[in-house]
């Protein structure tokens, strides 16, 4: 792989698509399962994979639009640090039940395959905060609508969301726009 001749966005889409495996019919009967696995397992591709998702993030002139990243357990951890990082913003960790110490808040959602909870330290996001949300994938906006929904409980705004994959055949994206303008919902490839 030449890193070299990946100098767009387009290139890095191009690259990605062909890149990504597909496990067909996994974790059910009917889905097409795209596969984070494949970027991580090529150093170099997860390198331009993050250096395009910091391009994503929100920003005027130099400026962020969000004070804080707000990333799912697990895959979406994998690439939120480096945008946490790239922003110098702090990471905030959306987990499953029984993962997180202290006060947590807890939001309960439908996911592709049922129903689902996600948790957040509740001294995290505080009212006036400016919330980007990010994760591998979009689908069905369950889990990033739950994040949102947390956001909007501790009297945060959401900065808007940033995935590495968007499923446009699934209605994600409308669920996400009930939170925010279609522009400020980024992902880096659409299925």
């Amino acid at each position: 792989m030449n890193l070299d001749a990946i100098t767009t966005i387009e290139d890095c889409q191009k690259l990605l698509t062909a890149e990504i495996k597909t496990f067909p019919d996994w974790p059910e009967k009917g889905v097409n399962f795209k596969d984070v696995q494949s970027i991580l397992y090529k150093p170099e591709l997860a390198l331009i994979t993050s250096h395009y998702l910091q391009e994503l993030l929100p920003k005027q002139d130099v400026d962020f639009l969000f004070n804080k990243i707000l990333c799912f357990d697990a895959r979406g951890f994998l690439f939120g640090f480096d945008l946490a990082k790239a922003s110098k913003t702090p990471m905030i960790l959306a987990r499953k039940p029984g993962k997180l110490p202290g006060e947590i808040i807890t939001q309960t959602f439908e996911k592709e395959y049922g129903l689902d909870e996600i948790q957040v330290q509740k001294s995290l996001i505080n009212p006036g905060d400016k919330v980007l949300i990010h994760d591998d994938l979009l689908a069905t906006g369950g889990t990033a609508g739950a994040a949102a929904e947390i956001i909007l409980k501790c009297g945060a705004e959401i900065a808007g969301f940033n995935f590495i994959m968007d499923l446009s055949f699934l209605p994600g994206r409308k669920v996400l726009q009930q939170y925010v303008d279609d522009s400020k919902i980024k992902a880096l490839l659409t299925f």
